[in-house]
Parts: C-alpha cells; sequence; structure tokens
C-alpha cells in the first residue's frame, strides 16, 4: 500500500491539506503501507518556491513523517511530454489547434443561446501535425466512468457531460489531470486520499488510468471543513493554515490531535490519543461523508489538555519563541513551567504567564479590578507591613514556611488568610489569579517578594484614591 500527499505551493499549508496529510499517514501507518511527499508546482504562474520550502517545514513541524520525496513535478516535465505523445499515438488524444479566440467564441455563441459550452471536439480529426500552437487534448469516450469511493461508496459520472480536456498546454506544461495521473502510476500509488474539491476531476483521471494500461487507485474523496458559520473554513471565520496556529502557541502534538477528529473518531467518546494509536485505529473507510466543523474553542481546549499532560523538557522546544529574544535556558525555567502549565491554554499564554518572573520590580503593574476588589480596609496598611515583616525572618523561605507564617499572622490579626494572600498575590504579580502565591514567592526569591511586596505597601494610598 502506498499513499500519497501532493500540495501545490501557491500559498502556507491549509488546515485542510494538513487533515488530508495526516489521514494520508494514518491510513498508511495502519497498514504497513508508506508515504510519499508530492510538490505539485507545475503552475508556474502561482507556484513559489518558498512556498514549498514553508509547506515541508510545516509538515515536519506537525509530525507528518513521510517516506519518500518531497518530489518536485518540475523536475519531470520531460516525463509527462513523453506520456502525452504516447497518448497521441496511440489515437486516445490529439493535437488542438484552437485558438482562444476560436474556444472564446464559441463560448460566447453557447451563452447567447443560453446552452452550457462545451468543446465541441473538432480537431479530434485533424492528422496533419502542425507547427502552429497547440494544446493535447484527451479524447473522452462516451459511456458510464464508475469508481468506487472508499468514503461515499460507488460513484458513476457520464462521460458525454465531460469536455476532450487539456493535457498538455500550448507552453509544453502539463495541466492538473495529466502529470498527477502519470506521477501516480510512475510511483505506484494504490490509494489517493484527497479533498471532496477533487471529485470532478476523478472520472477524468479513471479514464486517464485505464487509457495509460495502468490499475485505478482506490479513491477517498475527504469532506469539506467547514468553519462556524457553517460555510468554508475562510479567513473571515478564522486563521486558516497551520502555520497560523504555530503563531498562535498551539503545540504541533494538539493541532495533530484536533485535525485527525475532524471528519473521523476513535469511538467511545475518546478525544485525546497520540500518533501512535491513531495509527493503530485510523481507516479512511470510516471518515464521515458530511463535512467536518472546524471549532477554535475547541482546539485551544485541547492545546490547554496538551500542555497540562507535558512535561517542561516536552514544552520548551516549542515555548523558546514566545520567550523574546533572548530566551533563558530550560534549566532557569523548569519550575516556572511547572507551576504555569496547568493555567495555561497556549504557548503565547504560557509566555505572558511566565513574564512576571523577569519584569524589573518596579514595572508591576496592577490589574484595576483587583485593586478594587481586595484592596480595603483602613488598616490594610498596617496588615501588609506586618505581613512584610514576618516574611522577612521567615527561615527557610520556602512554600511551607511562608505559608504558615502568613496563615499565622492572619489568625494574630483575627482575620481570614485570604485577606493577606490576595493582596500578597497582587504585590507579587500584578493579577488577581495566578498559581500558588507562595510558590510564585519561592520561584521570585525573598528579597524580590518582600521588594515588590514593599512596593505596594507604599503605593496604597495612590491605589485607594
Amino acid at each position: 500500500m502506498k499513499l500519497r500527499f501532493a500540495p501545490s505551493p501557491t500559498g502556507f499549508l491549509h488546515v485542510g491539506g494538513a487533515r488530508t496529510a495526516i489521514f494520508n499517514l494514518l491510513h498508511a501507518r495502519r497498514y504497513g503501507g508508506t508515504m510519499l511527499l508530492r510538490i505539485e508546482d507545475t503552475d508556474v504562474e502561482r507556484s513559489r518556491q518558498h512556498h514549498a520550502e514553508q509547506i515541508v517545514t510545516s509538515l515536519k513541524w506537525l509530525g507528518v513523517e513521510w517516506d519518500e520525496g518531497p518530489i518536485y513535478q518540475s523536475d519531470r516535465l520531460d516525463r509527462y511530454r513523453q506520456r502525452a505523445e504516447e497518448l497521441v499515438a496511440s489515437g486516445k488524444a490529439y493535437r488542438c489547434y484552437c485558438t482562444v479566440e476560436e474556444l472564446d467564441a464559441e463560448r460566447a455563441e453557447a451563452e447567447a443561446a443560453g446552452k452550457q459550452w462545451r468543446y465541441s471536439g473538432r480537431c479530434r480529426h485533424v492528422t496533419d501535425a502542425s507547427d502552429e500552437p497547440h494544446v493535447i487534448r484527451f479524447t473522452v469516450p462516451p459511456g458510464t466512468i464508475e469508481f468506487h469511493d472508499l468514503i461515499r461508496g460507488d460513484v458513476q459520472f457520464e462521460g458525454d457531460l465531460i469536455d476532450d480536456f487539456v493535457l498538455l498546454r500550448s507552453d509544453g506544461n502539463p495541466t492538473y489531470h495529466l502529470s498527477v495521473t502519470v506521477d501516480d502510476i510512475d510511483m505506484a500509488i494504490t490509494h489517493v486520499a484527497r479533498g471532496d474539491d477533487h471529485l470532478s476531476n476523478t472520472p477524468k483521471h479513471v479514464l486517464l488510468f485505464r487509457a495509460f494500461g495502468a490499475e485505478v487507485p482506490s479513491f477517498a474523496h475527504l469532506p469539506l471543513i467547514l468553519g462556524g458559520d457553517k460555510k468554508r473554513l475562510s479567513k473571515r471565520t478564522g486563521a486558516t493554515s497551520a502555520e497560523e496556529y504555530r503563531e498562535m502557541g498551539i503545540v504541533p502534538e494538539a493541532l495533530f490531535n484536533f485535525l485527525t477528529l475532524l471528519g473521523w473518531s476513535p469511538g467511545e467518546n475518546r478525544e485525546l490519543f497520540t500518533r501512535d494509536e491513531a495509527s493503530q485505529w485510523f481507516d479512511l473507510g470510516d471518515v464521515n461523508k458530511a463535512p467536518a466543523v472546524f471549532d477554535p474553542e475547541k482546539l485551544i481546549w485541547m492545546n490547554g489538555q496538551y500542555l497540562m499532560r507535558m512535561t517542561p523538557e516536552q514544552i520548551y522546544p516549542h515555548l523558546v519563541p514566545f520567550l523574546g529574544d533572548d530566551p533563558r535556558p530550560l534549566d532557569d525555567l523548569r519550575t516556572i513551567i511547572d507551576l504555569h502549565k496547568m493555567r495555561a491554554r497556549t504557548l503565547r499564554e504560557l509566555a505572558d504567564q511566565m513574564s512576571i518572573y523577569f519584569i524589573a520590580d518596579d514595572a508591576i503593574e496592577y490589574d484595576a479590578e483587583t485593586v478594587k476588589k481586595h484592596l480595603k480596609g483602613d488598616d490594610l496598611a498596617a496588615r501588609l507591613s506586618a505581613l512584610h515583616e514576618s516574611l522577612a525572618s521567615t527561615d527557610p523561605f520556602d512554600v511551607t514556611t511562608s505559608e504558615a507564617a502568613l496563615r499565622r499572622l492572619a489568625e494574630s490579626q483575627g482575620v481570614s488568610a485570604a485577606k493577606l494572600i490576595h493582596p500578597l498575590r497582587l504585590a507579587l504579580t500584578g493579577k488577581g489569579a495566578s498559581p500558588p502565591v507562595f510558590d510564585v514567592a519561592v520561584v521570585l526569591g525573598k528579597s524580590r517578594s518582600l521588594h515588590r511586596l514593599q512596593r505596594l505597601i507604599e503605593r496604597l494610598p495612590a491605589l485607594s484614591s
């Protein structure tokens, strides 16, 4: 068994393309087959090398590991021309000398008559080769074209409704129909899993496989991915490329898991699984026919679940791009990552939460709502000064002793511990929520914690006015 993922380098890796790559990979792994990566870059006007490189990079980041390639179609142009000429020689294709102007005139005439235009096939019977510019068209035979789709079941098209389609353009470059079929034959592809938007191309490809005397592969046309508005996923309804989600702070394991669930389910309401687990269960035949809905909020939730389960060593390589120009080494951040990974949904959120340890103590900005809610009472300054004194005398300055000191002080003052904990958290982080405040204090260290607490005490008159 051999599958392929064959993107066109006309932009970044779309999430629909990423899902197609994942489904091809999982089906190949499930059945001990292989997967090939092929870059379909014969559209010289739209294809860009930097997009091809970006697609390869995104696939590697996502964890899609192909066995062969990447193979570039632009390196195989002579092969496509050779095979087109073979079809002409066997009478299954012909040279068409119709000019663009002639075809446009035919099209306009049909539209004026209220008819759907189809190429008349008038060059089918031209036998004398000419040096005039021409294309090579395939002779579509009459009759029904049938094939079995692993997702849709039996599908059929009427050959009478299909034009004699172009195989080779007048500039010598192949069309998609020719290049993809020649490649699938030469590369021994047994299964073609691609988007539903290719369904109308498949009868043409079936005809070409047969014309070349090759076995027709198994097809699986994957349903569309829709946005929350139930329309085709677009920039208007959210990010559409894998790279955008990488920049948002999604870890690749979460995106891989999420995309695998778009149109397929392992059953038993299971939502979180590894790549290896998915490759044991996945089958293209189990993919739903109905379009899948891309829910960004669910992806962010899933990403948070992954962050909670990952070790600092697993998180750190993905976190580095969000840590600024001079990121600290893992050894400096291991405890901090562990503290905050439970509270962050994205790497960007995690990096933002971690920033409180690295900004200057005097740069802390206090959340206005938290100030209003927790900086209350005429005796607040006295209570916090007593807390400062108590923490200053705490030795060793660890989670257990600092918490015990605060609770003893609260009891002696006749107030709840929360009356001291919330202002302390505000002093240390500037926020109303954080990991356990004593853990935060220990990571900051005794000196910096006391400095930040003293700064809040000094600013109380201005904050409470």
